[in-house]
């Protein structure tokens, strides 16, 4: 029997960590996972099974892939149910009148994390969806947030960054990342000029809460040719009155966003 002395327990541990697994993959085998966590497989089953048990994970009867259950779900949206459910309308609002995919994101670290989305009615559309993870620098959303974060907090977070390319257009420089941080606070609202994913392009503009530290972002996003000339001038704009909106209601509910602070 494991004891607790004020430290980690390591059996917990070992299961967040094997829940974290799933950030960024819809559902992965049992050796997969034990090979990720760096447990042995049988440990990783035991572990596995009591997720299971308790609704955190589900198994595929197919493929016997594993993913993340309905309790994690629910947990998962009860984290962020008060800015989902304040935002809902204005989402539903920008995808009625451009008919594309609309987004919202929310900081967790270096990343950003998609808390809800409508999608997009044309057949071609953006490959994210709730629940997954993306670097900041390579998104409208991140770029949006994380523009208005102290110089000092902005620097750590940018020399922590692994900067991979997804496409030739992502920005992987420091000083060029940085720039364009300086230009999307100026200018109130981010892009990604197909810096995901080659051909899609999206706008997003910065929601605060009621302390004024950035809180999450909203954006709209399609392919390239959707989102051009005064299309596009109008899309940002309307993200901009939405995300002053959104920055209104959560201030007069008095919204603090979860380790919300500028430093």
């Amino acid at each position: 029997m494991e004891k607790v002395n004020g430290g980690p327990i390591q059996s917990v541990s070992r299961a967040a960590a094997i829940l974290r697994c799933f950030y960024d993959r819809e559902s992965m085998s049992l050796h997969e996972i034990s090979q990720q966590v760096g447990l042995h497989k049988s440990t990783t089953s035991t572990l596995v099974t009591t997720l299971k048990n308790e609704r955190l994970l589900e198994q595929d009867p197919v493929t016997g892939q594993y993913r993340l259950g309905m309790s994690a779900f629910l947990l998962g949206a009860s984290a962020k149910i008060n800015i989902r459910t304040i935002v809902q309308p204005y989402l539903t609002a920008l995808n009625e009148r451009f008919r594309e995919t609309v987004n919202l994101a929310a900081p967790d670290g270096t990343d950003i994390v998609y808390i809800n989305k409508l999608e997009s009615e044309y057949s071609m559309r953006t490959c994210t969806r709730i629940g997954q993870r993306l670097p900041f620098y390579c998104t409208a959303n991140g770029k949006a947030i994380f523009a208005y974060y102290s110089p000092e907090r902005l620097r750590r977070c940018v020399e922590s960054l692994n900067m991979t390319p997804f496409t030739p257009n992502t920005i992987c420089e420091p000083g060029r990342l940085m720039q364009e941080l300086v230009e999307a606070k100026a200018n109130g609202y981010a892009c990604d000029n197909e810096e995901l994913e080659q051909g899609l392009c999206c706008f997003a503009a910065p929601i605060f809460d009621s302390t004024g530290a950035p809180a999450a972002a909203v954006s709209l996003s399609g392919p390239h040719f959707r989102m051009d000339g005064e299309r596009r001038e109008e899309m940002i704009a309307a993200l901009k009155v939405c995300a002053g909106e959104v920055t209104a209601t959560l201030s007069r509910a008095s919204y603090i966003a979860s380790g919300s602070s500028f430093d």
